[in-house]
């Protein structure tokens, strides 16, 4: 009886080693795969790509591969990784990150440093096109490598000519945006409007009996003439300037990540 129960507990314990360590995640200094979805020799060859990156480039290059992001957003968790794990080349830490984010299935870019300035809003949505046509079929690795080419290519290109950088958590319309999506907007407004209607409604001592016929004597407005007349034409051009070559230049949106750093970035759905 005894031997019957040892053999069932441990097959049980067996069972549940392998539930919980069947998966081999292989993970790098700058490669972070919970998942298991890299093999080991996938992960170092990624590692040596992004080696090479840095000691070119001067840019630090991380992927994060995770389905636990601590309940922050992906923006968040992507800055916050990159800031407290050491990242990130010389005095502004420059460098980028790629988390892709399996709980929400999205891919998030975050930029720091020089690279905020090399990766505009329009490269960071290129890069993302080619991550997540993979990300989508499954093929992780493909996305990483990618992700890496991409990495490379743009960090070769340097800062576009045009380039230049707006702070989102400073721009007017964007607060708008934010005010608009909030609901208590609606409520003090809605408060304001009845009070106003009140006080007009409570206010009014009678009835408004001027019109245009009171400061004016029946019939002393005549039209005697009418006519058209020409007098010139005036024609206003403006010139369109074209964006500038190189996979796309423009603006950089930053924000501010929990330490004070100013990143940028954009994410996508895949």
């Amino acid at each position: 009886m005894y031997k019957r129960i040892s053999i069932v507990l441990l097959a049980f314990i067996f069972v549940f080693l392998v539930a919980q360590f069947g998966v081999c995640a292989y993970s790098s200094d700058n490669v972070i795969d919970n998942l298991g979805y890299l093999t080991e020799s996938e992960v170092l060859y990624l590692q040596g790509s992004i080696e090479r990156i840095k000691d070119n480039y001067r840019l630090d290059t991380v992927i994060v591969i995770t389905d636990d992001t601590q309940g922050k957003s992906s923006r968040d968790y992507a800055d916050d990784y990159f800031d407290y794990n050491g990242y990130g080349v010389g005095s502004d830490y420059s460098g980028l990150l790629l988390l892709i984010n399996m709980d929400k299935r999205e891919a998030y870019i975050s930029t720091n440093g020089k690279a905020i300035d090399i990766f505009t809003d329009k490269r960071i949505d290129n890069i993302l096109d080619d991550v997540a046509q993979h990300l989508s079929k499954r093929d992780y690795y493909q996305a990483c490598c990618e992700f890496i080419n991409n990495v490379k290519s743009y960090a070769n290109s340097g800062v576009p000519s045009n380039q230049y950088r707006v702070d989102t958590e400073r721009n007017y319309f964007h607060r708008v945006l934010t005010m608009i999506k909030s609901f208590p907007v609606y409520i003090v407004a809605l408060v304001i409007s009845v009070i106003a209607t009140l006080v007009v409604t409570f206010s009014s001592k009678g009835k408004i009996t001027i019109n245009y016929q009171t400061y004016e004597e029946n019939g002393s407005f005549a039209l005697t003439e009418n006519r058209d007349s020409y007098i010139r034409e005036s024609t206003v051009r403006t010139k369109i300037e074209s964006s500038s070559s190189g996979g796309g230049g423009g603006r950089s949106s930053t924000h501010r990540s929990s330490s004070g750093r100013t990143h940028g970035g954009g994410g996508r759905k895949f």
